[in-house]
């Protein structure tokens, strides 16, 4: 039989990393976990992440996943966006924002 986890984080989880280069945009990423439901005995949980992030410049943004090679989803001239992704949360793992075909992280928040 499932049980239900409730998890609630009033501040949700936030990260922002300072730009060290000119062209590149400052920006924030806030991850908050919604739901987690688990089996007796498992070591996992599927999880809803409710994902939202700013820049200070308008960019070509992309969201990724460190336990995926494509991005999740790209924003094209965008200072702000939103996202909401399911998975199955067994092992730390990163969200972090990035320039479209960059490898720079922008922001990064460990889950």
């Amino acid at each position: 039989m499932a049980r239900l986890s409730w998890w609630q984080l009033a501040c949700g989880l936030v990260a922002s990393l300072q730009a060290t280069a000119a062209d590149v945009p400052a920006a924030r990423l806030v991850v908050k976990p919604l739901l987690c439901v688990t089996e007796n005995e498992t070591s996992s949980c599927s999880m809803t992440f409710d994902i939202r992030w700013e820049s200070d410049v308008a960019a070509e943004i992309c969201l990724n996943d460190s336990a995926q090679g494509a991005p999740l989803r790209c924003w094209t001239s965008a200072i702000t966006g939103t996202n909401k992704h399911e998975r199955v949360v067994g092992e730390a793992f990163v969200y972090w924002l990035g320039l479209q075909g960059g490898v720079q992280h922008l922001a990064e928040v460990k889950i």
